[in-house]
């Protein structure tokens, strides 16, 4: 092992985190620099293939358009949900959500942020992934009345576990393919063996998700709770994961431990101190009902996995079609139109239909006048809406067809009185300055990982052979770097199953639990990684407060990570040595 060759060739990551965190540096001026620094690396000391300037301007040119391309995917993913939240804000939707899911899970905040985000991004993350729980969950818990800074922290941390699998399982299936190949596993068992990792990892997280957003003191009263939620997630997710499938692990835990949790609030009742509890404005008025001022992520909660899980199964190779420009693309696509019917249906009024709509419904009942059988004075009378129709010569298919004949107007007018179009120019204006951190921060992670520099392979292979018996607690170190600088545990997985393999196998360990550990730890690496703080941030407004969000969410890295560690050493040297084989 080269000492400078390593310390070079992990730089560009000590470069990046040294910005944000010691100098406190936005990421989007930190980000451009650190590209630089690895551009420099690459064109001298890291060329390894030994190419000629022209080869290497070549080669870096494809990766910067990559990187380009890729970062505005991920922007247009944060402009929808940022969209949203905006639209809830203009439209005064928001505190109308603040009272629905208050109804729902209660009225203590610290209920609330267990259930949105840790159940809800688990089950976002198997329904879509690519990032979206996130990003979705965030500006969800800004609209619940949470610091931003505070709900980005808690947002990253609860897609921290359920990213192993990631949508319909793609980051096990795919990502341990080489165990596969290679014979030594199958997606079940890498599936089922990571679950054993983090079903502990989903039993801490909730008490470090209150520590984080209310320090010591929001611990009173709530132990039994958080027990209890830790428990029954950590639980589900070992149950679907080793005896299902890692196809619905993800998607299966958030619905089911969401279930779970709404249960307990309404048959257990937890003594909730003041400050913790969340207040109803008083002679507050409800402007929408509940379904209305939820609908864009009820939309979200429906055609997310509808079309993840529904196009591949009536369309001949539909999820190649849905992958046509990049998987995060179609999440994209949803996203957006969730935002678009949020504000149409935030801002539709019956009246936009004329009469025909209450034709249409049936409901209600009207006034009608009728001349006295004297003919002197009119009559009053109720009649039901069906009624009212019938004395007009209307029917139900003529009230059909002038709402379907209307219906493009009353879309018009409902975008208008919703504002839609001026919220997207404030948000462009918002998100457009994340494309150059994204895009910088993708270019990275792209030389680092090219085989014409080798940097990665470097790092890894480095600490794999200073790590001995102790080769499992690497494994999980090294994924998590790995999803560090790629922004993704499918990355990390692919990009280092291979090696973990042929090490395990010349270490006489078990390549499976190896593998777990790495698993584990790329899911965990999604926490700290710069790309993905840089996009929940943006989604909320937080552009330039990376840093903040950092210093909360290391602390929680380290834990969860020494936790993991310390699982792929007992499981692989003591419980499970076996595993499979």
């Amino acid at each position: 092992m080269g000492v400078l060759k390593f310390m070079l060739a992990v730089s560009p990551i000590v470069f990046v985190l040294v910005g944000i965190l010691a100098f406190k540096k936005p990421a989007m001026k930190v980000a451009p620099l650190a590209l630089l620094w690895t551009l420099a690396l690459a064109f001298t000391y890291f060329n390894v293939t030994g190419l000629g300037f022209k080869e290497n301007v070549a080669a870096y040119d494809a990766l910067l358009w990559k990187g380009i391309k890729e970062g505005g995917k991920i922007v247009a993913m944060v402009f929808g949900a940022f969209v949203i939240l905006n639209t809830l804000k203009k439209t005064g939707a928001i505190e109308d959500v603040k009272n629905t899911v208050a109804h729902i899970s209660g009225s203590d905040r610290r209920v609330q942020l267990i259930v949105v985000g840790l159940m809800v991004p688990i089950f976002l993350e198997g329904a879509a992934g690519a990032g979206a729980p996130a990003a979705i969950a965030a500006p969800f818990l800004v609209a619940l009345g949470f610091d931003p800074v505070i709900a980005i922290a808690v947002a990253l941390l609860g897609d921290a576990t359920p990213c192993s699998w990631g949508g319909a399982g793609l980051t096990t299936i795919s990502g341990g393919a080489a165990l596969v190949d290679a014979g030594v596993s199958t997606a079940a068992l890498n599936s089922a063996m990571v679950g054993r990792i983090h079903m502990f990892g989903v039993m801490v997280i909730p008490f470090i998700m209150v520590a984080i957003a209310f320090g010591r003191k929001g611990f009173k009263n709530i132990v039994p709770y958080l027990c209890y939620a830790g428990v029954t997630t950590g639980v589900t997710m070992f149950f679907l994961s080793n005896f299902i499938g890692p196809e619905v692990t993800s998607m299966g835990t958030g619905i089911i431990s969401i279930l779970f949790s709404v249960a307990y609030v309404k048959l257990v009742p937890i003594k909730t101190p003041e400050e913790f509890r969340y207040k109803t404005p008083e002679k507050a008025e409800r402007k929408y009902s509940a379904w209305r001022a939820m609908s864009p992520y009820i939309y979200m909660l429906i055609l997310l996995p509808a079309v993840r899980y529904g196009v591949p199964a009536f369309v001949k190779n539909g999820f190649a079609l849905m992958c046509t420009f990049g998987y995060i693309v179609w999440v994209d696509a949803v996203i957006f139109l969730c935002a678009v019917l949020g504000a149409i249906t935030l801002g539709m009024r019956a009246e936009d239909f004329g009469g025909a709509f209450t034709g249409v419904t049936g409901g209600g009942s009207v006034t009608v006048v009728r001349q006295s059988k004297d003919g002197k004075a009119p009559v009053y009378e109720q009649v039901s809406a069906a009624q009212a129709r019938a004395m007009e010569g209307r029917t139900f298919f003529s009230d059909a067809s002038a709402c379907v004949k209307n219906f493009p107007s009353a879309v018009g007018k409902a975008l208008r009185r919703s504002e839609f179009g001026s919220v997207c120019k404030s948000t462009i204006g918002s998100v457009c300055p994340v494309l150059v951190t994204m895009g910088s921060l993708l270019v990275l992670a792209y030389i680092m990982q090219s085989k014409t520099t080798g940097m990665m392979n470097l790092i890894a292979g480095d600490i794999s052979r200073l790590a001995g018996m102790f080769y499992p607690a690497a494994a999980v170190f090294i994924g998590t770097m790995g999803a560090f600088i790629t922004g993704t545990g499918l990355g990390s997985n692919i990009m280092f199953a291979g090696m973990h393999t042929q090490a395990a196998t010349s270490l006489g360990m078990n390549p499976i639990t190896v593998f777990a550990g790495q698993n584990a730890g790329a899911s965990l690496g999604n926490l700290i990684c710069p790309n993905n703080t840089v996009a929940a941030c943006a989604t909320v407004g937080q552009v330039g407060n990376e840093s903040k969000v950092m210093r909360k969410t290391l602390p929680a890295w380290g834990i969860i990570l020494t936790l993991y560690m310390a699982l792929a050493m007992v499981y692989t040297l003591v419980v499970f040595p076996g595993f499979g084989m």
